[in-house]
């Protein structure tokens, strides 16, 4: 089986993974998913995109109506940071991609 047709396959996949959410992603952004992501990074410098997630992070903590409970704080806190370092890594894959 060649690359291509394994690749059209696993394209196929992800779409039919991306339908069961609102994705918003055309169909050209998802084949073109590096170019999309390097496209993020020349709108948000990696330094600043994960200082407006965090800023983010303290209006929910600030706005919350109640206190947020711990285990709801945590669960905001952990993902918070996961998210940054998904920002970390997807800048990574787009300043290696010439390398591939």
């Amino acid at each position: 089986m060649s690359l291509k047709l394994n690749r059209n396959r696993d394209m196929e996949d992800i779409k039919k993974l991306l339908d069961f959410q609102p994705s918003g992603l055309t169909d050209e952004e998802i084949e073109n998913a590096d170019s999309e992501m390097e496209y993020f990074f020349v709108n948000f410098p990696l330094h600043e995109a994960r200082a407006n997630l965090w800023e983010l992070y303290k209006g929910w903590v600030h706005l919350e109506a109640e206190s947020p409970e711990g285990e709801e704080m945590t669960d905001m806190l952990f993902f918070c940071n996961q998210m940054i370092s998904f920002l970390n890594f997807s800048f990574i894959v787009t300043r290696q991609k010439p390398n591939r």
